[in-house]
């Protein structure tokens, strides 16, 4: 008997050990055993009956977890890890040619890329994190391009956003209402100011690359999807700008109401009042003296008092020639608008933009700034064009160039003026081919510089995903 019970369990161990697609038939091998067993009659009956059912249950159980298997194994796996798809994963390549030329300076040619890399990830319906990673200068706030041409040198990647959203509504009681009536992000994130767009965004205030630090919420006060005002909302701004160990930090504060409405079944309109207090903001301009990215073309006063007016990018000295502050301040008065108009045909929509800001606290006379455009057009198809023009008006402290358009002319700043022309092509899904041309001048010729136009030609190719 004793060889017979090792025989018996030896084939059930046998079936346990195999749990491969193979051995899930429809009589096991324990059942053949003990079948061969009970026709020798070296096994009684009752013995038989017992070991039989319990052979059976083991092999269906068996059969049904290779079945269930077969059926869908990546469900099962996606539902045991279901936290994977709350992630959201988006970014961009950018393969730019640039040549700046203008009369009697030698004309300078780059190769440059950029690549952006981000997620976000939806924890419930009211909490979201995300982050994202860019290429360029880690202290360059304003661009994320890495110039070529440096022995094939790697290039640094960094840390460009890094936040939490939360937007409470059921939480609150308010899951009655139509819309999400609150919006709270902190961290380091994507601006949340309406800038009007007509193919180009209005940089005037606050160039594309800039993700601002701190906190922002937007409180929505109405959204309908019929009728004359589709939304109201305000964006509250409290952007840390730059802390410091023994006194006040420095900060820009504000608040900017966006209105949207239907004016006509073909025309939409969106208007923006704001204002930006940017408080301590002698600690903002002493950034320079350690900081050789940030491009300061603003009026300043130096540490032995020497006043240096601006309008050319500042390179601070040592000793009493470092940067004390600003020539006065800034509180930035901003208004903007951006007409939609539906032409009838779906790929050739047409914009008009106006964006202008006016500092309250300058001190020179050279606070206002200016920037119109318009366009025709949409990419969002292979085989799709685009044509747009802007014209841009930047006085010297009208706003401030540590954080303006990092593309103005020659070195970017403010004290600048001219005209800008682009083209884009979609040449397949999600490839953008773009040609775009400023033709900039100062608006007040600094001195022992030339006030000849700078052309600055970009020639993108553009790959989202």
């Amino acid at each position: 008997m004793r060889k017979l019970g090792m025989l018996i369990w030896g084939g059930l161990a046998v079936l346990g050990l195999c749990a491969n697609p193979a051995v899930a038939q429809k009589t096991s091998v324990a059942e053949e055993i003990l079948g061969i067993l009970r026709s020798e009659n070296k096994i009684s009956e009752e013995k038989y009956q017992a070991l039989m059912s319990r052979a059976k249950a083991e092999s269906e159980q068996r059969e049904a977890g290779v079945e269930a298997f077969r059926r869908d194994p990546v469900a099962d796996v996606k539902k045991s890890i279901d936290w994977l798809n709350r992630f959201s994963f988006s970014g961009d390549v950018r393969n730019r040619f640039e040549g700046f030329f203008q009369d009697g300076v030698n004309a300078r040619t780059r190769e440059r890329v950029r690549l952006r890399f981000g997620a976000t990830m939806k924890i419930t319906d009211e909490v979201m994190a995300g982050f994202r990673l860019v290429s360029g200068d880690p202290n360059d706030p304003i661009s994320a391009n890495q110039t070529l041409g440096d022995a094939f040198t790697k290039k640094p990647f960094n840390l460009d956003q890094a936040y939490i959203t939360i937007t409470p509504k059921q939480t609150i009681g308010l899951g009655d209402w139509a819309w999400n009536p609150i919006s709270i992000t902190a961290g380091k994130f994507a601006n949340p100011l309406f800038r009007p767009r007509a193919v180009m965004n209005s940089e005037m205030l606050w160039d594309d690359d800039l993700n601002p630090e701190g906190t922002s919420e937007t409180l929505t006060f109405y959204e309908k999807p019929e009728g004359l005002l589709r939304r109201f909302q305000l964006n509250a701004i409290q952007w840390t700008t730059r802390e410091a160990a023994n006194q006040a930090d420095s900060w820009v504060v504000g608040g900017q109401f966006v209105a949207l409405s239907q004016l006509l079944p073909v025309l939409r309109l969106t208007a923006a009042a704001g204002d930006y207090y940017f408080s301590h903001s002698s600690l903002l301009a002493q950034a320079r003296n350690t900081n050789s990215s940030l491009k300061l073309t603003n009026s300043v006063i130096l540490k032995d008092g020497t006043i240096v007016q601006g309008g050319f990018p500042i390179s601070p000295g040592t000793g009493n020639k470092v940067v004390q502050s600003y020539l006065g301040g800034f509180n930035i008065f901003n208004g903007s608008f951006q007409l939609d108009y539906d032409t009838g045909y779906p790929k050739w929509p047409a914009t008009l933009i106006g964006d202008f800001a006016f500092n309250t606290e300058s001190q020179n006379g050279k606070e206002f700034a200016v920037w119109t455009g318009l366009s025709l057009g949409v990419t969002k198809n292979p085989g799709d064009w685009a044509v747009s023009a802007l014209w841009a008006h930047t006085e010297t402290n009208s706003v401030v160039s540590y954080f303006s358009f990092s593309d103005f002319g020659r070195d970017g700043g403010t004290n600048l003026q001219g005209p800008y022309l682009r083209v884009d092509y979609m040449l397949f899904p999600r490839l953008v081919l773009t040609a775009k041309n400023g033709f900039v001048s100062f608006i007040d010729r600094p001195p022992g510089q030339s006030n000849a136009l700078v052309s600055r030609l970009q020639l993108d190719a553009t790959l989202a995903f």
